[in-house]
């Protein structure tokens, strides 16, 4: 192709000189154009030796610049070429896919001055509250499947803190998708969990006896809309909290209102929040939730063995799901049967907005199909001999789109 290329253009460099030096109909020749000097009259005159040496000029004028086109041509359809021999190795021809075996630790490397843990509690950050003088007990029903309630479960510790409220250890959702009898104690390390965060957020297993045999009726139950600011929690939340202050002031019951419970509890939070409140999400996620032991241990015989079968592998969470397709608002190509299928399953969430699926498609915002997974893996040099683990629930559309 780039040989292609330097020929079209020499061709065209040198044709404007040989039409020149032969033009085909000299009457199109404008009047404020002037012959050139290697034109030859067809007249002969007494002057014809001059005219002859003029002609011999152009030539070696016409044979230097073809010389120098071919030089360039050459040298540009070999660009490529030179610049491998020449330059310095792109980074892509350093990777070792396949037979890299070390791991590699970011933080020892010879850049690791640039990188900073993006967890670490800021000076400014004021310790927590203790539980007998916080604004009352948090509590959490998480949803989804175990990691939507990952997800939840960190929200929850942000709007604690947000709320200056004592968390009480979230429940584990038993029913939507995670069909599991598991609670937070059998997945995490609930100690750890508390301990870890203790300078953040003032977490209990549970609302004291005291204050539950002086609730008349259960905690106030509510649900707030998905991705709501922090200003949302202060506005509506808080205020049902600090009733209790009130009560107590009166000498009266409080009536259960010292309590409040979120409940679907996935998603809840706003991703815009201040830094201090990020980095929290960091502890929370990456260093307070851990796994109980026996699961970690289970892991590692896990990987060991994987290792043992294949040199490299990974695992793949697909989310090509239904319920995901139609809560993305995207479409996939499959007519009518799919928008209908799709939009019957949107129905569940009420307050779903109506979207385009090229804008969405457009933004970013669409699932990858596994077909595109299997692209992508393969872009990252992933080949066929790599063991590949897929996590997911039903495939929509079936095995037919089921290829990687």
């Amino acid at each position: 192709m780039k040989m292609g290329v330097a020929k079209a253009w020499r061709f065209s460099f040198i044709s404007p000189n040989l039409a020149v030096l032969h033009p085909q109909n000299p009457h199109n020749a404008t009047a404020t154009v002037k012959p050139l000097v290697c034109y030859r009259s067809p007249n002969p005159s007494p002057s014809s030796s001059s005219a002859s040496s003029w002609s011999l000029v152009c030539g070696l004028m016409l044979f230097g610049l073809g010389l120098i086109s071919l030089i360039t041509g050459h040298v540009a359809s070999h660009l490529e070429w030179y610049s491998h021999r020449l330059g310095k190795p792109s980074i892509y021809s350093k990777l070792d896919f396949g037979r890299r075996t070390a791991p590699i630790d970011i933080w020892k490397s010879k850049y690791s001055n640039h990188f900073y843990g993006c967890s670490e509690r800021g000076p400014r950050f004021t310790p927590a509250t203790r539980q007998r003088f916080s604004n009352g007990y948090l509590l959490i029903a998480t949803s989804g499947g175990l990691n939507q309630q990952r997800t939840g479960i960190t929200d929850a510790v942000v709007v604690a803190r947000i709320l200056n409220a004592t968390l009480v250890v979230p429940e584990l959702d038993h029913h939507s998708f995670w069909k599991d009898d598991s609670d937070f104690v059998d997945i995490f390390d609930v100690n750890w969990f508390i301990s870890s965060l203790a300078k953040d957020v003032t977490i209990v297993k549970r609302v004291p006896e005291k204050v539950m045999r002086s609730m008349e009726k259960p905690p106030y139950t509510m649900r707030v809309p998905r991705k709501s600011a922090p200003d949302y929690y202060l506005d509506q939340v808080l205020p049902i909290l600090l009733r209790r202050r009130f009560f107590e002031k009166l000498q009266l019951t409080p009536g259960g209102l010292q309590v409040v419970q979120l409940t679907k509890f996935d998603y809840r939070l706003s991703n815009d929040l201040e830094e201090e409140l990020q980095k929290l999400r960091c502890r929370v996620n990456y260093h307070a939730l851990r796994f109980t032991k026996p699961i970690q241990e289970l892991g590692h015989k896990l990987v060991k063995r994987m290792r043992k079968m294949a040199g490299r592998f990974i695992a793949v969470h697909l989310r090509f799901e239904p319920d995901m397709l139609a809560f993305s608002g995207c479409y996939y190509g499959g007519g009518d049967k799919e928008r209908y299928e799709l939009g019957e399953i949107r129905k569940r969430w009420e307050t779903l907005p109506e979207l385009s699926p090229d804008g969405e498609r457009k933004r970013g915002k669409c699932p990858l199909t596994p077909h595109e997974v299997g692209l992508m893996l393969r872009a990252l040099g992933y080949t066929n001999d790599t063991f590949l683990y897929v996590a997911s629930g039903e495939i929509y559309g079936g095995k037919k789109l089921y290829v990687l």
